[in-house]
């Protein structure tokens, strides 16, 4: 329960979970009413009005007293008021009644900014964080296409070397790249996969993506049997992966020190 205090025209006002509420204590202070009678008040409008009404508007509480003691108080909403405050009557009374109301009015227009506030916030953070997936799927995309012309070049390297499937690396490199990262076969892998990642997750792929194409260079520059290359750049995306964890769905930055650990991967 969130509860915030706010004094307007001599009325201090509670919020309970965003409603404005005023205690009995305070009703029978301003009205110059002994509030043992306000409480009884309280109690037969209870019983005369349905029981979700009074459940609503009216909750029971307690305040501690000038000597210490716990004491009963009944916390009420507008509406709970409007109807307690119907018996209240002389010229004074409506002088208070309208401060109230006034005091209420206030109130809930605080909290309508409050509100409106903590919107425009999310809707800018959920900006930020479509900008942020932006960049990062155009910087993945930058090194994917990079990644692609070396594994064009592993392609050759693998024909080169007799492969008559070398084609298939460019689906086969991929598989192995979401299986170590997300645990995914082929078959259960959706399409279009990569854009419904977020930023955090396209982090994982970017780095996975840098590991294989590194992976891939050394291999072949060391002359290995291009099946031994594969290997080489699975080794590289197990050890990423064990180093950075898995890509969690629920991730919401990416992985800190990202520079560092694409230099030890390498």
């Amino acid at each position: 329960m969130t509860i915030q205090k706010s004094t307007t025209q001599e009325i201090q006002l509670t919020t309970h979970d965003g409603t404005p509420m005023v205690s009995s204590l305070t009703v029978a202070e301003k009205f110059g009413k002994r509030h043992d009678n306000v409480l009884q008040s309280i109690e037969k409008l209870k019983g005369d009005c349905p029981v979700e009404f009074g459940l609503l508007n009216f909750q029971g509480v307690e305040y501690v007293d000038a000597k210490g003691e716990k004491r009963p108080m009944v916390a009420m909403t507008r509406d709970g008021f409007s109807l307690l405050a119907m018996g209240f009557t002389g010229a004074k009374a409506v002088q208070w009644k309208i401060r109230f109301i006034n005091a209420f009015n206030v109130m809930e227009r605080h909290i309508l900014q409050e509100a409106k506030a903590e919107l425009r916030k999310a809707r800018q953070a959920a900006r930020q964080c479509q900008l942020e997936w932006q960049q990062a799927r155009a910087t993945g995309k930058l090194i994917r296409r990079e990644e692609t012309d070396t594994i064009r070049e592993f392609i050759s390297y693998a024909k080169g070397q007799g492969s008559r499937n070398a084609e298939m690396y460019f689906l086969s490199l991929s598989a192995m790249v979401n299986r170590e990262l997300f645990g995914l076969e082929p078959k259960n892998t959706p399409e279009h996969f990569r854009d419904t990642l977020d930023a955090a997750q396209l982090g994982h792929i970017r780095m996975a993506d840098i590991a294989v194409a590194r992976a891939l260079t050394e291999g072949m520059a060391k002359t290995l049997p291009y099946k031994a290359v594969f290997a080489f750049a699975k080794e590289r995306v197990r050890t990423l992966v064990q180093m950075v964890g898995r890509p969690s769905p629920i991730m919401l930055q990416e992985p800190a020190n990202t520079l560092c650990l694409l230099e030890v991967v390498a």
